[in-house]
């Protein structure tokens, strides 16, 4: 994997103190995404994202190349088979010894009371109690119309497009522990959701993407990505990632999937068939039901239940609040 890699651009290196974040991303022709994605999570506080190209066409190495604090690097090995050996290869290289975030191009991060709750904050609260990894749902974004077939245009603000989510068909489970440590019993595994409800194939919405690398966090040998975790210390609350999947371009994106095979392992292909099937059979297939919310502020989710908190966040996020307004 290492020698695979070449710098593109920005630093290879970066310092960050304990209370500051980084995000890692594999990329292919994220250009649609790309400017959403860079403006959402520096506005919320990142100090940096770190691009790993996986041999786009579409511009998106140019885009990111604009940015101060973005950098790029690539490497041209399949995917498919090495999905895993990148995520590990960023994290070890620009997370090691600290907190770090892996997301994908087509999601947007958010905590609880981020609005009063700044990130050096949050990390603070994770850092004084020792936590090593946070629980991130993936929610379903979308908007009150038909899925366009038209192409995803560049630079789309996607929180402004895609505002409902539907959390009618989310099963919860309990969360089971194996070796880790879960701060708060009320955090749950979510499977399903709004894409089972249209397509009818099961979806594990529950991840750890946010995760400070100390050597003995690891991710479980029988989970994908960071579904699944080992010795890890799970803080009290749970986080969100905002799933821009269901946009504008969905059949063609779907198409291209199917077309170059470009996911592994075969359960993940045959969502994708399912999806092309389904569009292609009903084109003008309206993802909005009846039980559809309009996302306010990611404290809604919070309300909804969604989302946890322990009562100690709680008075946390409480205090920094009164501390603003003592400051103004």
């Amino acid at each position: 994997m290492h020698l695979s890699v070449k710098h593109l651009h920005g630093p290879k290196k970066i310092a960050y103190a304990p209370d500051e974040l980084t995000i890692v991303c594999i990329v292919r022709n994220g250009r649609p995404y790309i400017k959403a994605f860079i403006d959402h999570h520096l506005s919320l506080g990142f100090k940096h994202i770190v691009f790993l190209d996986n041999g786009s066409d579409d511009g998106t190495v140019a885009f990111a190349r604009d940015h101060e604090h973005v950098t790029v690097i690539q490497s041209k090995l399949p995917y498919k088979k090495y999905e895993g050996a990148m995520i590990q290869y960023l994290i070890s290289r620009f997370g090691k010894g600290r907190w770090s975030l892996y997301l994908d191009i087509d999601e947007l991060f958010d905590y609880p009371f981020s609005d009063v709750v700044s990130l050096n904050s949050f990390l603070r609260y994770l850092n004084e109690r020792s936590y090593t990894a946070v629980v991130t749902q993936v929610l379903d974004m979308f908007a009150d119309r038909a899925l366009s077939s038209r192409a995803h245009q560049k630079d789309e603000p996607l929180k402004d497009l895609y505002t409902l989510y539907d959390l009618s068909n989310i099963k919860r489970n309990d969360y089971k522990r194996g070796s880790n440590v879960v701060a708060n019993d009320d955090i749950k595994r979510y499977r399903d959701g709004i894409r089972t409800t249209l397509f009818d194939v099961p979806f594990a919405l529950t991840n750890h993407r946010l995760i400070f690398a100390n050597g003995e966090v690891r991710p479980a040998a029988s989970g994908r990505g960071l579904h699944r975790l080992e010795n890890a210390r799970l803080a009290d609350l749970s986080c969100v990632l905002y799933h821009y999947k269901l946009v504008d371009g969905f059949r063609e994106w779907a198409a291209r999937v199917v077309r170059e095979e470009s996911y592994n392992p075969e359960l993940m292909l045959r969502h994708y068939r399912t999806y092309l099937e389904v569009v292609e059979q009903n084109p003008d297939i309206r993802i909005r039901q009846a039980t559809a919310r309009e996302l306010g502020s990611v404290n809604d989710l919070v309300d909804d239940g969604f989302l946890v908190v322990s009562e100690e966040y709680r008075k946390w996020a409480e205090a920094e609040r009164e501390n603003s307004a003592a400051r103004s």
